[in-house]
């Protein structure tokens, strides 16, 4: 290693004239030193090094994005540039490497090492002088993020950000490393600086570079040949889980507690279709769980992004968008399915604080919030503002304070340094209605404190994920304000973010940011149609069915391979979105869009989607079989495909009629609706050759069937007995009903669709 640079850690350089030393260690032209000087500088600037009027000395190009992530390290005295052709291309030309450092707006260790390396000057001397330092925000670009964690992954076995990787000049890696604390990380950007001078050195670092970017063109552009997915893969898939499954906790596999909430909503899935009450078990457990633990903010609404320890106490403060919009649908599922308070509870309090705290001015949605804040002594702390000592409390609710001590847990042991974290006792189903008072005394005490900042980008994928789950709520709770929230919020992103010709940027930030990947266009189908369905608006089903001609206009590499994660390529080539995460992948998500417009009309559009959907699962089908359990938002999808959608309402006949259930007491009501020149055969269809429309269920009782029309048809010389427009059926159930199955058959006034069997799982205490 060469002799270091001695550091001054924590020099504040006020005396410092600005442009004395425009960036330490960098060369800059005139004409980019003037392009700097004339940008306004970020308010308030996020930097140690300001002069005496508080101005900034540094200014790097991040000045000019629009990423509110990026826009925070402008004033560092790294030369930041951002990912890009012209980065490379520096790099080439000054024959040095790439310094690429990924990271997002809320990442707690990301804050932390921009604080002491990025925000020091002796070591930004060191990166200026000897690399081309390049900023990523991986919320805007997934692509360059999923490409280069794949990278760390191989040569590390691990992954997480800040993703700090020293790249060749044409953007192959070479070495990864995570945070480094700043002694560390000066240490490793001189030994690698002079590695590279030296030819045994050079030589090392482009074998190790081609050989990591290999191997990850293999693993990111990998094809199969397709397999077929059998019944047999959605058995393994729940098996697999459940042996990963902590049956005392909740929560799947060992370490800190991840909502998972894939996994959950596969497994209520599969309880809605098969009755299989150990996977219903194991979701509800994890959901009662995070319903009582410090994962979930009990005083604001919403969840965090996990927890750090097993008993999901003590979180990890991040919020995120995403987050909220599929926990919302994990509770609102587990609601429908069991009644039960807690469920409904935790869901309303999502939806509420998203739309409080989380809803920019135009309708969309924020990214995210931060896990840091300043506390009480001024110090930037994770978890300071969600965290309560006795006297945050005494002050808070005065005589209330020792009796709502103890029944949020703030009387136990705090888990972080700025005091205790709220959490229940999951075992217990209670009411909570007595707390609420105290919990909005406590958001409004809270309120007075420095608050985290809020990633105020507009990100189109988690909007159509939050959409979905808001018109999800407006139904399962009967609140219609959701599903104006939810319009809304569709109208700015179908208004300002998609171009006529179908450009949809993947996030706003003062105008549009970057192309929109897979995810975005898949998500944002997803919630049209979940608005199309709640509204019977077709222009939000037009927009849905845009969403898949784009997909496949903008994604596809032939009919054999899954769909790729952005639009263009990467430096390492294609990546394919399939690799399980914290979310649902973009290939299952466009395989469910897919699906789901296949059933909503028998057009030309509707074969398009069936055809898609096909050579999508064929795409998918190897790594499905192999390890199911290992891609399992892609077995959700595929079960939805072959056996069609779940939930109080169902599409029947490529959306010809639907059936929704509904349950008032003990009394079911099954109530169809046909479209136009449809019906079905009623309870007694004349005719013994067709199928008759009936409920069954263990326990089912006093079944009432509508009124038949009499009718005459093409196709059938004796009249029939048919139900059209509008009928209900009901039925008394008993102590022992758990499901009702619904047969029927839909005609035309030509011909008579396949029979079609749903089965709708009644709510009932697990």
């Amino acid at each position: 290693m060469n002799r270091l640079v001695p550091l001054a850690l924590g020099l504040i350089c006020a005396s410092m004239p600005v442009w004395a030393d425009p960036l330490p260690g960098a060369t800059l032209d005139a004409a980019t030193m003037a392009q700097l000087e004339a940008t306004p500088p970020v308010s308030p600037p996020r930097t140690r090094y300001v002069d005496a009027a508080g101005a900034p000395i540094y200014t790097n190009r991040l000045i000019h994005e629009r990423s509110p992530y990026l826009r925070q390290h402008a004033h560092n005295p790294v030369n930041w540039r951002p990912w890009g052709a012209e980065a490379l291309a520096e790099a080439r030309a000054r024959d040095v490497p790439v310094f690429l450092s990924v990271g997002y707006a809320t990442c707690h260790w990301c804050h932390v090492m921009e604080e002491e390396s990025f925000d020091n000057a002796e070591i930004a001397a060191l990166v200026n002088a000897n690399y081309v330092p390049v900023k990523v925000d991986r919320e805007t670009l997934p692509d360059i993020d999923a490409q280069y964690m794949l990278a760390t992954q191989i040569l590390t076995g691990g992954g997480g950000w800040p993703n700090n990787l020293f790249l060749m000049p044409d953007g192959e890696p070479i070495v990864s490393i995570a945070y480094q604390q700043p002694q560390t990380f000066a240490e490793t950007l001189t030994g690698l600086a002079g590695d590279w001078r030296n030819p045994e050195g050079r030589t090392a670092m482009t074998e190790q570079a081609a050989s990591v970017a290999e191997y990850v063109r293999l693993i990111a552009g990998s094809r199969s040949a397709a397999e077929e997915v059998t019944d047999d893969v959605f058995e393994i898939a729940v098996a697999g889980l459940l042996a990963d499954h902590d049956n005392f906790q909740g929560g799947f596999g060992d370490g800190p507690k991840f909502p998972t909430e894939t996994t959950i909503r596969y497994l209520l899935d599969r309880y809605e279709r098969t009755g299989d009450r150990q996977a219903a078990e194991a979701a509800l457990l994890t959901l009662r769980n995070i319903a009582a633990g410090g994962i979930h903010d009990h005083v604001g609404g919403g969840f965090h992004r996990y927890a750090v320890d097993q008993n999901w106490r003590t979180p990890h403060f991040e919020k995120m968008l995403y987050n909220q919009a599929l926990l919302t649908g994990n509770f609102l599922q587990a609601y429908r399915l069991t009644g039960e308070a807690t469920f409904e509870r935790a869901a309303r309090r999502a939806l509420d604080y998203v739309i409080r705290d989380m809803t920019a001015p135009e309708g969309a949605f924020f990214a995210a919030q931060d896990a840091d804040s300043k506390g009480p002594d001024g110090e930037v702390e994770e978890g300071a503002y969600y965290t309560w000592t006795f006297d945050q409390l005494d002050a808070a609710l005065g005589g209330d304070a020792a009796r709502v001590r103890t029944a949020l847990g703030l009387d136990q042991r705090a888990t972080v340094p700025s005091g205790a974290v709220a959490h229940l006792s999951p075992d217990d189903r209670s009411s909570l209605a007595y707390l609420d008072p105290a919990l909005e005394r406590m958001r409004q005490a809270r309120g007075t404190r420095p608050a985290p900042l809020t990633d105020t980008k507009i990100i189109a994928g988690w909007n159509g994920l939050m959409i979905r789950a808001l018109v999800d709520g407006a139904k399962t709770l009967n609140e219609p304000r959701y599903l104006a929230v939810a319009q809304r919020a569709a109208a700015f992103i179908t208004g300002r973010m998609l171009s006529a010709n179908g450009d949809l940027a993947r996030a706003w930030a003062s105008g549009p940011l970057e192309a929109g990947a897979l995810r975005d266009y898949a998500w944002i189908g997803l919630g049209l149609i979940a608005l199309s369905d709640a509204t019977g608006d077709n222009r939000w089903l037009s927009l849905a069915q845009r969403m898949s001609d784009e997909i496949n206009r903008r994604f596809s590499d032939g009919p054999t391979a899954p769909l790729r994660l952005a639009q263009s390529t990467g430096p390492l080539g294609p990546t394919y979105d399939v690799i399980e995460g914290a979310t649902p992948t973009g290939n299952a998500s466009a395989l469910e869009l897919y699906a789901m417009l296949s059933r909503r009309g028998e057009d030309s559009k509707a074969v398009d989607n069936i055809e898609r959907a096909d050579r999508l699962l064929g795409a998918l089908s190897a790594a499905i079989v192999a390890a199911p359990e290992n891609n399992i938002s892609s077995v959700t999808a595929a079960a939805m495909y072959r056996k069609g959608e779940t939930g109080s309402t169902r599409l029947l006949g490529g959306g010809v009629a639907t059936a929704e259930m509904a349950l008032s007491g003990d009394r079911l009501t099954v109530t169809l609706d046909f479209a136009p020149g449809w019906h079905a055969n009623s309870h007694r269809p004349l005719n013994p050759d067709l199928i008759a429309t009936e409920i069954a269920g263990l326990g089912l009782g006093q079944v009432a069937y509508p009124s038949p029309k009499m009718v005459s048809l093409g196709f059938q010389d004796e009249p029939l007995a048919v139900l059209e427009d509008r009928a209900q059926i009901s039925a008394v159930i008993g102590p022992e009903t758990e499901s009702a199955e619904l047969t029927i058959q839909r005609c035309g006034t030509d011909r008579c669709l396949p029979p079609e069997q749903h089965v709708f799982r009644l709510p009932r205490a697990l």
